[in-house]
């Protein structure tokens, strides 16, 4: 039934003068036709008036309806807190503007509402009624409680995200940061982060080229997908690596406004890279240098072989009788100058090949560093004095050294054999043991040929040869350093070379000093 209600009582807000004009008929089409509720109550509640929008927002089809079931306004309020609100407000100013509550309606739904009122007063003040309105606006909460939902769940995104989020300008100032990336930063609050970076292409990226590749990939794409860099941490300076996604934003016109996207700390993956290709070149270069050292061991083993089979044919094919004494004794020499030399290439290299399978047992104990120079000394003189090479020995350190004995041995006998080896007859080998930090030094000087500085590097690389000394070389298979530098690592050693090609190769080899002489050294 769409008409206004009045209570059979004088309605307080009825004129005290009926005007005769027609202008209540048209005020009652106005208030029943409204798109709002409109009501006006007594102090306890009770209606006085009502219209029909508000009948039906409350669930009911006509005013007797709501009438018959003798609800008072304050029945309808879900929280009865927010009627004493209302009531509280219109006590205190008179009026409420806007005070959002719930109300249920016939069928027990709850609905959200907007109230505007006032309290009407007598000449003294006192309040007679309420009038006031009131609109729905279940949609728009409803909207609202979504809206600041979303809100919270991307801001939880936004905040929580193990990735950097970003929202920059289109001239590279930083916008908005989210807490990782602020981090990543160096910073601790986003505040802080947004006011210390003024330009990101400067002061973020290691190639400040790299912002305008950026930037010519999202004008042409509108986004960059896996975009690789190295920067800065923008506090710190540390270096790292990033990957970014993103994208370009524009307004409904079309016009660019601000780029936004994702930045991730790609710094162990980019190290990882950097190690594998490493180490494949490592592979690849030790693949080679094998694949040399076995054509270079194919010849130095054949080398004897020949010259074995060749004399041991020769003296199989003539008469005994018709070879001198003198003849056959060079032939038996030559067999065995060669067998020895066969021996040793085979002992070189299963030596090494022991060494590096840890197959080779060492056994360190304090030993006198005079006695290893000695008994080195021994076995190479005679070849220094076959080929009239000075060897001198200064022993500076007496403190014993902890190492294996034979395989010590064995290190200065491949260096000291070396040394000669590429000495030119009447040239000068020395030996120098002193003390170093904890350790004892050996070092060895000549004056040879020497070595390339650009290869020094390699030297005592297992099969690692160098080919050629400017057409100087003596035959060899390069096992001997490599040898010297495997015992040494097995001893807790060290191996350093410095060499200029004509002027001659200076060898330290480094093994620690016992510890009781240690010892011995800081009681005195």
């Amino acid at each position: 039934m769409a008409r206004y209600h009045h209570a059979p009582h004088r309605d307080p807000l009825e004129p005290c003068q009926r005007p005769n004009d027609g202008s209540e008929r048209v005020l009652r089409q106005i208030v029943e036709h409204a798109g709002i509720g409109l009501f006006a109550t007594a102090i306890d509640g009770s209606f006085r008036a009502i219209n029909y929008a508000l009948v039906r927002m409350l669930g009911y089809d006509t005013v007797e309806e709501l009438l018959a079931d003798g609800r008072s306004a304050n029945s309808f309020y879900v929280d009865p807190a927010d009627q004493k609100r209302v009531r509280d407000q219109i006590e205190e100013t008179g009026v409420v503007r806007g005070m959002v509550y719930q109300v249920r309606r016939r069928d027990g739904t709850p609905i959200w509402v907007t109230e505007h009122g006032s309290a009407v007063r007598d000449t003294d003040g006192t309040i007679l009624s309420y009038v006031g309105s009131l609109g729905e606006v279940t949609e728009l909460i409803e909207t609202q409680t979504k809206l600041a939902e979303a809100e919270a769940s991307y801001r939880r995104i936004f905040e929580c995200a193990s990735e950097g989020i970003f929202r920059s300008s289109l001239d590279g100032h930083p916008l908005r940061t989210n807490p990782a990336l602020t981090r990543l930063n160096g910073y601790a609050t986003e505040e802080e982060h947004l006011r210390a970076v003024k330009d990101i292409a400067t002061e973020w990226y290691v190639d400040p080229t790299r912002r305008d590749a950026f930037k010519r990939q999202l004008d042409e794409k509108g986004l960059v997908e896996n975009f690789e860099s190295e920067v800065y941490r923008h506090k710190t300076r540390e270096r790292i690596w990033i990957s970014e996604n993103a994208y370009l934003v524009c307004d409904t016109g079309g016009n660019p406004l601000y780029y936004e996207g994702t930045v991730r700390d790609i710094t162990r993956q980019k190290t990882a890279e950097r190690a594998m290709l490493e180490a494949l070149k490592k592979a690849e270069t030790a693949d080679r240098a094998k694949t040399r050292f076995l054509a270079h061991m194919s010849h130095e083993l054949r080398t004897p072989l020949n010259a074995i089979l060749g004399f041991s044919d020769m003296m199989r094919s003539l008469d005994l009788g018709q070879l001198s004494p003198e003849k056959i004794k060079e032939y038996a020499d030559d067999i065995h100058k060669s067998g020895s030399h066969l021996l040793d290439l085979i002992n070189d290299v299963l030596d090494l090949s022991r060494i590096e399978s840890d197959a080779m047992s060492i056994h360190p104990e304090p030993i006198a560093p005079r006695d290893l120079v000695d008994e080195a000394l021994q076995t190479i003189a005679p070849i220094a004095q076959a080929r009239r090479i000075e060897l001198h020995a200064q022993v500076d350190h007496t403190g014993p050294a902890l190492v294996d004995r034979r395989a010590m041995h064995q290190c200065l006998l491949n260096v000291l054999s070396n040394a000669v080896k590429f000495s030119a007859d009447g040239g000068r080998v020395r030996l120098h043991v002193d003390a170093g930090v904890g350790t004892v030094l050996f070092t060895i000087e000549d004056n040879g040929i020497g070595m390339p500085t650009d290869r020094l590097h390699r030297i005592g690389r297992p099969f690692y040869t160098i080919d050629d000394r400017a057409g100087q070389q003596p035959a060899g298979t390069g096992l001997g350093l490599a040898i010297t530098r495997s015992l040494l690592g097995r001893m807790d050693g060290g191996f350093d070379i410095q060499s200029e090609l004509g002027t001659g190769t200076r060898v330290t080899l480094s093994v620690p000093e016992a510890v009781e002489n240690v010892a011995a050294s800081a009681a005195g």
